[in-house]
């Protein structure tokens, strides 16, 4: 089960690492995936999938957007992202909305609770695949904690086991969003944090009993095989990552002076690069909207740069794995990174991302993006030039005792198949 389907990559390779590994343990068992968008699910991971949430009336395995209709998706988020800023617009909308939804809200819900909980009858057990989702920060506490809620009670009602499996956790800024978490994982039956600002963040909630670290799951996906992109000689090559920080139309808060100095020292940067003869690359991890930052980025440099056009986690891979060094942003761009064997300069826009890099013994090279300036990324990166091999091996040192943490992770999980046999 996890919070995928809507074209994030990193979420992705969430759900493909933990199909792999209970496909390398139970070569028999039958998977069920439980996403956001069921179809793409069954397209990306070859398994039945089914909606995690009701989709207010629409369909819960509508395809994404292909690539000609992502211009006219970008300038609808533009547009909506105006609207925002009109005076009391948003919350007169928001009234509507619920009083038009009220009266089928809760028969429609218990609909799906129904139509869940028999699809779910007759599970052994149910592994949440990792993912940031115990926050309320994304939606408020009617998204991620009231989900997690409804599944952990229709787990308990139908008999099946449930794991969480290396979550992210916070924010939590909503005592109803602390209730619905704090009542989720009271009644799993294991939970582990992938970080440690993770784990403090739900021990605050007075939870008893453990409260494991154990790594985000990507260190345990086998990404061997991807074929590099084809590269050109004579060029050290860049990847930069970016992602819409703070950008209204996609960003639970918006700020487009913090957006905008994002933009321009990312701009100033890459035509740096250029000036000094590396080959830029920008790429995308969540191809929804990553694509629309990139071409604003590009829009402000003097010198044209190439965007990787990327639409599965193999393209991707073969696109990091094309790079000399990354400058990413998203968490598991900069978590590819690593796992590729190249040298990460992490722009960290929460915690997580500063977590992972000290994980693996990176910290120097993780940027606060709030104290982010042209300035700061060039020291970095210069410094990265010169130590990027023994960073890289470093690296690569941390990598066995990760991958063995959760290799025992998925042992643990597992031994809830047998508690019943």
């Amino acid at each position: 089960m996890g919070n995928v389907g809507n074209q994030n990559l990193g979420d992705e390779a969430l759900m493909a690492a933990v199909i792999q590994n209970v496909r390398r343990r139970y070569p028999h068992a039958e998977l069920r995936g439980f996403t956001r968008n069921p179809r793409d699910t069954e397209q990306r991971h070859r398994i039945p999938a089914f909606p995690i949430r009701r989709a207010n009336g629409r369909s819960p395995t509508a395809p994404q957007p292909g690539p000609a209709a992502q211009p006219r998706a970008r300038r609808w988020d533009t547009l909506r992202a105006r609207l925002k800023r009109v005076p009391l617009l948003p919350i007169l909308v928001r009234a509507v909305r619920r009083l038009g939804r009220s009266a089928l809200a809760l028969p429609q819900e218990l609909a799906f609770l129904a139509r869940s909980y028999r699809t779910l009858r007759g599970t052994d057990l149910v592994l949440v695949a990792g993912s940031g989702q115990l926050n309320d920060y994304w939606g408020g506490p009617w998204a991620f904690p009231f989900t997690l809620l409804e599944w952990s009670l229709m787990a308990r009602a139908s008999g099946a086991k449930m794991a969480f499996l290396s979550l992210g956790a916070g924010p939590l800024r909503t005592p109803l969003g602390k209730i619905f978490i704090k009542q989720a994982l009271r009644r799993a039956d294991y939970r582990s944090y992938r970080d440690e600002d993770s784990r403090r963040c739900i021990a605050a909630l007075g939870i008893p009993g453990e409260h494991l670290v154990v790594p985000d799951l990507v260190f345990s996906l086998d990404l061997d095989g991807a074929a590099p992109v084809d590269r050109m000689s004579g060029q050290r090559v860049v990847g930069i990552n970016p992602m819409p920080f703070f950008d209204a139309a996609y960003y639970p808060e918006s700020d487009p002076g913090v957006f905008g100095n994002y933009l321009r020292v990312l701009a100033s940067f890459a035509d740096g690069l250029i000036e000094r003869g590396y080959l830029v690359r920008f790429f995308a991890t969540q191809l929804r909207v990553d694509h629309g930052v990139i071409d604003r980025v590009r829009a402000l440099m003097a010198h044209g740069a190439a965007a990787v056009p990327i639409t599965s986690l193999e393209e991707l891979i073969a696109a990091i794995d094309s790079l000399d060094i990354v400058v990413a942003t998203r968490y598991h761009a900069t978590l590819f990174g690593l796992l590729r064997h190249k040298p990460v300069l992490s722009i960290a826009y929460q915690r997580k991302s500063v977590d992972l890099m000290t994980q693996v013994g990176q910290a120097r090279y993780a940027i606060d993006i709030d104290r982010l300036t042209l300035e700061a990324v060039w020291q970095r990166f210069l410094a990265l030039e010169v130590e990027g091999a023994r960073c890289v091996e470093a690296v690569d040192r941390t990598l066995p005792p990760v991958r063995a943490q959760l290799e025992r992770q998925y042992d643990q999980a597992f031994t809830l198949l047998e508690a019943d046999s």
